[in-house]
């Protein structure tokens, strides 16, 4: 068996041994039916209620989520002589949620929402993913609106303050 397919979830440390019960469980069902609405993942609404009360859990951080998963690619690739790692970034537009605008950032042409930059580690013989290096999710700071009837000198001058 292959590292990749034994599930990262049982090492994760999420302060909670019933915690890295349910993120062991989540990977699993995700694993069964990826892409798929939260909804049709789990079995009933009683899983589906734990699985939405996981997510929000402060204890159930981003970091704290995709370590093993990082940790797992590491031990896959390792003694690899040559690894690819291609990179890419994704925007999460969420500009039509209107409740949780402050917690998004401007992702532009008029979007809010969130960046996750990411790195996967690919086999360069045959190009097969090996896992996942690396992720980060982060939003922009939104900027204050500039004076009404500021002149570029002024502008230049705001700007320089603000670095």
């Amino acid at each position: 068996m292959k590292l990749l397919e034994a599930n990262p979830y049982r090492n994760c440390d999420l302060g909670d041994k019933r915690l890295t019960d349910r993120a062991v469980l989540i990977a699993e069902a995700l694993k069964v039916k990826y892409g798929h609405p939260l909804s049709e993942i789990f079995q009933s609404a009683s899983d589906l209620k734990r699985g939405y009360e996981f997510f929000s859990n402060p204890k159930t951080t981003f970091n704290k989520l995709t370590q093993p998963s990082f940790k797992q690619t590491a031990q896959e690739i390792y003694g690899i002589p040559i690894v690819l790692a291609v990179g890419d970034t994704t925007y999460l537009d969420y500009k039509k949620i209107l409740e949780k605008r402050d917690d998004y950032g401007p992702t532009g042409n008029g979007g809010n929402g969130l960046i996750l930059h990411s790195s996967l580690a690919l086999d360069p013989d045959f190009g097969q993913p090996l896992g996942l290096l690396w992720e980060k999710l982060w939003h922009r700071q939104h900027k204050a609106s500039p004076p009404p009837g500021e002149t570029s000198t002024a502008k230049k001058k705001r700007l320089k303050k603000e670095r």
